[in-house]
């Protein structure tokens, strides 16, 4: 009876464990709600050190993509550049500044992209205040690149178990859109 009660037990574990909590969404919700808010985080590392960390790096003609970013533990600088023939990216810890990975690779015809002029952008603390104008929600990290010829910030804004991005243009700092 012992034996017959204690693999019933471990059964149950087992089915409640595998289950999630029943929503259809697996534990992508609870996954979501244990990452940091950007908003509230103190960032060692800013942007301007990120790129001059992947400058020591690399040479490149242009810097394509910041992102900031965490791993729920970690925030993470990723950072990618292009010269005439080689695409280079590098992971960088926001906190210490320490290169977490970095890659190189071969551009393929028509993959090239436009470069970031970073001395006319507004910083990414005054992109998040014009998105928290918007929200009380949290910010989970933000994207600076080229898009349709205009620098842009795509900031996460985290709705309960959606993700949004509001789009601010980086230069005028005007509010584009939500995607």
């Amino acid at each position: 009876m012992k034996r017959f009660l204690l693999i019933l037990s471990i059964m149950t574990i087992f089915c409640l464990t595998a289950c999630g909590d029943g929503d259809g969404e697996g534990d992508s919700k609870s996954a979501n709600m244990d990452k940091p808010n950007l908003a509230e985080e103190e960032i060692e590392v800013s942007l301007q050190n990120a790129v001059d960390i992947f400058l020591r790096e690399f040479e490149v003609d242009y810097i394509t993509k910041v992102e900031l970013d965490s791993d729920m533990d970690q925030w993470k600088y990723d950072v990618a550049g292009t010269s005439n023939e080689k695409e280079y990216e590098l992971v960088i810890d926001a906190q210490t500044g320490d290169i977490l990975d970095k890659s190189e690779e071969a551009i393929e015809k028509g993959d090239e992209e436009q470069g970031i002029s970073l001395n006319e952008i507004i910083s990414p603390s005054e992109a998040m205040k014009i998105v928290q104008s918007e929200t009380s929600n949290e910010i989970g990290g933000w994207t600076l690149e080229v898009e349709n010829g205009t620098e842009q910030y795509e900031i996460e804004v985290r709705d309960g178990s959606e993700d949004i991005d509001y789009i601010i243009n980086a230069i005028s700092g005007e509010l584009k859109g939500k995607d």
